[in-house]
């Protein structure tokens, strides 16, 4: 096993790590920032970014920050369901049984949301996914017009074809109420530098593993995609342990490519 090889103290690159773990890039920083502004201030927040950029990263560090009686998150990542389902989901994930009937399931949220000692905050992890008629139900929890206050807020967090679902004619009340909106990108080249560079330090590797030249590469392949990187970074570190060498140079680096070429 590469961690053996190489002496590190944990798994590098692993996909599901903890809160304190996830690298503080600047991308990050800037989502936290406008995620923030929402849970005080706005009603809905709308985080788009391709796969694998890094968006469940972010809605984790978040929610890590959420701690506090002033808060009640609830994260859904099942989001292709009927609407019928999703709030069914929604009312079990609030610790409740769900009753029959959309209606009454609509009270069910509202009431539990207006009982909650802190702010309900509901965070839809792929959100792409959620159909037409399920946006439209999340707007109607959001727009009670009796209320001083929304009961709850929402962040919508999924990839690209969420802001053209949002763009259709019917969405239109649900647009015009997302106060806050952000794209999270790819990491430029440097930021792949110091993103391979953290994760080997944070397994007690050393940052000189990976070529400066390699590094570079894996971005160019990559596009700068965080998960990209992780499994190619990972491959790369297998094929470097089967051939008992110390370093990921460019030749190792090809060699793994070939198991990335999809027949």
């Amino acid at each position: 096993m590469f961690l053996t090889h190489f002496q590190f103290t944990s798994q590098p690159f692993a996909e599901h790590v903890s809160a304190d773990f996830l690298w503080p890039d600047d991308r990050m920083q800037q989502g936290l920032s406008r995620l923030r502004y929402v849970a005080e201030h706005a009603t809905v927040g709308l985080v788009t970014g391709a796969s694998g950029v890094g968006k469940s990263a972010l809605l984790k560090r978040f929610l890590h920050e959420l701690s506090g009686p002033q808060w009640e998150p609830v994260y859904l990542h099942l989001t292709h369901l009927p609407s019928a389902g999703l709030l069914k989901l929604l009312v079990g994930k609030l610790g409740e049984v769900p009753r029959r009937g959309k209606d009454r399931l609509f009270e069910q949220i509202l009431e539990r949301a207006r009982q909650a000692e802190g702010t309900l905050l509901i965070i839809l992890d792929e959100a792409h996914l959620i159909d037409s008629d399920a946006l439209t139900d999340i707007r109607l929890l959001i727009s009670s017009a009796l209320d001083d206050a929304p009961p709850l807020k929402v962040v919508l967090a999924g990839q690209e074809p969420i802001r053209q679902t949002l763009r259709q004619s019917s969405q239109a009340a649900l647009l015009s109420r997302i106060g806050v909106r952000y794209h999270l990108p790819a990491l430029t080249k440097p930021q792949t530098a110091t993103y391979i560079d953290f994760q080997l330090k944070q397994a007690g590797g050393s940052e000189k593993l990976f070529e400066d030249s390699t590094k570079a590469l894996i971005h160019d392949y990559t596009g700068g995609i965080p998960r990209q990187i992780n499994n190619l970074a990972t491959a790369c570190l297998l094929a470097a342990s089967a051939e008992n060498v110390s370093r990921i140079s460019e030749s190792i680096l090809q060699q793994t490519l070939h198991e990335f070429q999809l027949p």
